[in-house]
């Protein structure tokens, strides 16, 4: 947050990033006071915004995803950790999936984010403002985003308690897609950017926990 300030000083420093606690309905980020109180004084301010915490770095890097589809179902990675083609220096995955196909929440959280009123999809980069997506903010920090499903095609809303397994929406081919599929990704939030991570899950009967790796097929039986 920058201020402008006329005959006022601000505690601490200018340009201060401040983490806000969602469950507060008001909260004190700072002090200004009047440095003549003969005179008049004002300020502005002009801020930013993200969702999660930037000052967070640790995570439970040991906890074990479940696959993002139901039981008794089988799906290729089509593109994995760093792909050479729109992965490119990111830790996400790409279920080759038919449009209409169930979407599991892969672990429990409180959604944040939802678009689903797209239909528009093209191969370039350019149509990525068209992508429908649902975001999952998780119990240590981490979120979950999974885009392209198709218009409509969310069954769950903003503020939406969702447990791991839940069926949260329906898979399609819609923004930046040459074919359907499911994006999926798990990302600690910075301020302006993502740190993606590279996560483990669980795979065949759920006895197996692994990396998946592009061009592998991979069932779920639990």
């Amino acid at each position: 947050m920058h201020f402008e300030l006329n005959n006022l000083e601000i505690q601490g420093e200018n340009d201060q990033l401040y983490i806000i606690d969602p469950l507060q309905e008001r909260q004190l980020l700072t002090n200004l006071s009047v440095k003549n109180k003969r005179m008049a004084y004002k300020f502005n301010y002009t801020y930013r915004t993200n969702l999660g915490n930037h000052n967070l770095d640790e995570y439970d890097s040991e906890f074990i995803y479940d696959l993002p589809f139901s039981s008794a179902k089988t799906f290729k990675i089509n593109q994995g950790y760093n792909g050479n083609r729109s992965h490119q220096n990111q830790n996400a995955l790409d279920f080759n999936m038919p449009e209409g196909t169930e979407i599991k929440a892969v672990r429990e959280g409180i959604v944040v984010k939802v678009t689903d009123t797209n239909s528009i999809n093209c191969s370039e980069e350019d149509c990525k403002k068209y992508n429908n997506e649902i975001i999952i903010y998780h119990p240590d920090g981490t979120f979950a985003e999974y885009t392209h499903i198709k218009k409509g095609g969310s069954i769950v809303n903003i503020g939406s308690n969702v447990k791991k397994g839940d069926i949260i929406g329906y898979s399609g081919n819609v923004g930046w897609s040459t074919g359907p599929h499911l994006h999926l990704v798990i990302f600690l939030q910075k301020l302006e950017n993502r740190k993606t991570l590279k996560t483990k899950f669980k795979t065949g009967d759920g006895e197996c926990s692994e990396y998946l790796e592009e061009k592998c097929i991979y069932n779920r039986n639990y």
